[in-house]
């Protein structure tokens, strides 16, 4: 565990364990050449070498250290050694992940590696962290070794963002570049004005968010035109005037608006509903489009029954988005101010919110000017932004995160995070923050959320890429969609409309455009597959050849691993109850009911106090069984257990990693379960496989009224 090991960087301190430093350099001779004391003397004062230590009774344990340098702008990491004591216990890649984050911070584009051939160790630890093979060259000719050229590109502000390795670019959703301008239809207008309309409700809603500015709405010249054609609701001419008063979309040629009603009007009424063609509210209704249409407008809100079933074709046809207006009322929600994270404490750090005046000391206190520039660009976005801070066991500053809700329907949150990548916390203290953030953001409905790379942080860029971020095409963001549910069958079109709303379908890139289309993604490229479900995240995709699982748990156990706590925990929680990749343990018999890439519901039984219930789901990412004395420490810091002794009489466990996890805005009780078949025969006593669409059924049943 790493949790007390911390960076030696001051160059007093380190001559002061320059011995240590020797020893350890002697004892790899074979492996990074022989390195003299004054060559490594000499890279201390150069501020090319940092080490790894412990505290401890003793004084400061040395664990390791790395030398690098290089020519600006390309680093090189020269030598990496860890004491035997310490091997296999991450100390390697704390070393030079620090390395890479002060590359970074100093603007370098790359930074390379040449160890031996000969070296797996070596040759197999770069390769991990992204150093490719460049070319390989002949050693020294006293040992005749080949040597590999490795080389990793850096993250930095000129560096422009490159293929992944495999050559494809993920489609991702990106605002695109319609007008942001909703029109809406005489109807929704005519709900605003009688309380007695079944959506009277709603419209007043729509009207609220634009008068505070979250959503521009406006109107065709046709809207007037119609409205001076309807009997009037409340009286005289005060409505045709609030009418004319509202925002009008701006009109193109007549001849353009003319040819575009006529070519609506052949497509929707003549072949589709041919005994409305030709009438007055037809032609009023295909004007209305035309108008929309050549305005580049996002989309047109209405309760106009055709226009709705055909809004596929409109869709297809003109790229403009046919909306129902309890559709769009519910999406605006995805602009809905994230609520701020309640105080939790982990081991060896604590978050809590704080204010903007906070925030710019936290920020300031964080590294020696490394976060300069970091939100203070713009004093009134800092103003507006929310913020989460994380202090270190010595109430020490170590991180902060800002975020913006969208002022605006259409826009994206935006959050920044800053970590001290020198914490040995710096890993779970980003996941916490950025995982806490893209969940709840995920809850507010579908959303697109936009991150800035923030040059060497490394730790935050990890954790995005596994939560579902993907580089932009300016290479200074990520950015991803947040569906916050399941998609099932049933839900598939409600999600991918919201999505369509606030992106355009146009925008889907290789994201597939129907349910079957996710179906066959998932049987022919399941890596393809889960990039999407990652992109989309949090959600869980559940296509039918999906095989799906019932896991009983504790609620005391559930609580803490799934945080499905109705309470919030004011007590110490383990690492595991922080990672957006957690381990579940339980005997070693039970290996076979798990399986990569499976859908697992977490039932919580009431023999625990728990709600009896299916109260989350998650994606099986790895599954292995271990003898509980060889459990690595990796796993068990994503567990939330001190121990593994109770859950299995043999001396097995099996280690169930798992992600995506979605938590049940309405758990699924056990009477419903069993009407729907998912009880099985000893009502979910043990573990229960159940058939994919039976799994969908009950998704449906947890986000019915959420």
């Amino acid at each position: 565990m790493l949790s007390d090991v911390r960076l030696l960087e001051a160059a007093d301190a380190l001559i002061d364990r320059l011995d240590d430093i020797v020893a350890i350099a002697d004892g790899y001779k074979m492996e990074i050449g022989f390195w003299p004391r004054r060559g490594l003397e000499d890279a201390i004062w150069r501020g090319r070498l940092i080490a790894a230590y412990r505290e401890g009774e003793n004084g400061n344990a040395v664990l390791g250290f790395v030398v690098f340098g290089g020519v600006f702008p390309n680093g090189r990491v020269q030598a990496v050694a860890v004491h035997p004591d310490y091997l296999r216990q991450g100390v390697a890649q704390y070393l030079i992940d620090a390395v890479i984050s002060r590359f970074e911070m100093e603007g370098f584009l790359t930074v390379s590696a040449k160890p031996a051939r000969d070296l797996e160790v070596a040759q197999s630890f770069y390769q991990k962290n992204g150093f490719l093979t460049v070319r390989s060259k002949a050693g020294g000719a006293s040992r005749k070794r080949e040597i590999v050229v490795r080389e990793r590109a850096l993250k930095s502000p000129s560096l422009l963002p490159i293929a992944s390795a495999n050559g494809r670019r993920i489609g991702f959703p990106v605002p695109d570049d319609r007008s942001k301008l909703w029109v809406i239809d005489l109807n929704v207008f005519l709900d605003l004005l009688k309380d007695g309309r079944a959506n009277y409700e709603i419209a007043v809603g729509l009207f609220r968010s634009a008068l505070q500015g979250r959503v521009r709405i406006a109107v065709t010249s046709e809207f007037t035109k119609e409205m001076t054609r309807v009997p009037r609701v409340g009286g005289g001419d005060p409505l045709l005037k609030l009418a004319e008063a509202l925002p009008r979309v701006r009109r193109k040629g007549n001849a353009e608006v003319e040819r575009l009603s006529m070519d609506i009007h052949s497509l929707i009424f003549e072949k589709n509903k041919p005994s409305q063609a030709g009438s007055a509210q037809a032609l009023s209704d295909c004007m209305h489009l035309a108008e929309s249409i050549t305005a580049n407008a996002s989309a047109f809100v209405t309760s106009d029954g055709v226009l709705l079933r055909n809004r596929r074709a409109i869709r297809e046809a003109w790229r403009l988005e046919v909306v129902a207006l309890e559709d769009f009322c519910e999406a605006l929600s995805s602009i809905d101010k994230v609520p701020m994270i309640n105080a939790a404490r982990g081991e060896g750090f604590r978050v809590c919110s704080v204010d903007a005046a906070r925030a710019r000391g936290v920020i300031l206190k964080l590294k020696r000017g490394a976060a300069n520039g970091f939100l203070f660009g713009d004093p009134q976005k800092l103003e507006a932004a929310q913020f989460i801070a994380a202090y270190d066991s010595n109430d020490r500053e170590v991180a902060l995160l800002a975020s913006w809700t969208p002022s605006e329907f259409g826009q994206e949150y935006e959050i920044s995070i800053f970590v001290d990548q020198s914490s040995p916390r710096a890993d779970v203290i980003a996941d916490t923050m950025l995982g806490y953030q893209v969940d709840t953001i995920g809850r507010c409905g579908v959303s697109l959320i936009k991150l800035d790379d923030v040059p060497g942080q490394l730790s935050v860029r990890k954790v995005a890429q596994q939560r579902g971020f993907v580089l932009s095409d300016t290479g200074r963001e990520l950015r991803k969609a947040a569906l916050g549910a399941p998609v099932t069958p049933n839900s598939f079109e409600t999600l991918w409309d919201k999505l369509g709303i606030i992106v355009g379908r146009d925008n889907f890139g290789s994201v597939p455009s129907t349910f079957s289309g996710l179906e066959e993604l998932f049987s022919y490229s399941i890596s393809d597959f889960l990039d999407i479900e990652n992109l989309l995240g949090p959600t869980l995709i559940v296509p039918s050849s999906r095989e799906v699982c019932i896991q009983p748990i504790a609620r005391p156990y559930a609580d803490e691993l799934l945080g499905t706590s109705e309470q919030a925990s004011f007590l110490e929680q383990r690492e595991g109850a922080f990672r957006s990749q957690k381990v579940y343990v339980s005997s070693g018999r039970s290996r076979n009911f798990f399986k990569e890439n499976q859908v697992v519901m977490f039932y919580e039984s009431v023999r625990t106090g728990g709600r009896g219930a299916v109260i989350a789901a998650a994606r099986v990412d790895n599954v292995v069984t271990q003898r509980k004395v060889k459990i690595d420490p990796g796993s068990m810091s994503r567990t939330v257990l001190e121990n593994v002794e109770r859950f299995s009489s043999s001396d097995e466990v099996t280690l169930t990693s798992f992600s995506s996890i979605l938590r049940f805005p309405q758990p699924v009780g056990l009477l419903a379960l069993k009407r729907v078949g998912a009880a099985g025969t000893q009502n979910l006593q043990t573990t229960t496989k159940i058939s994919t669409a039976v799994a969908q059924t009950v998704f449906d049943l947890g986000w019915s009224n959420g």
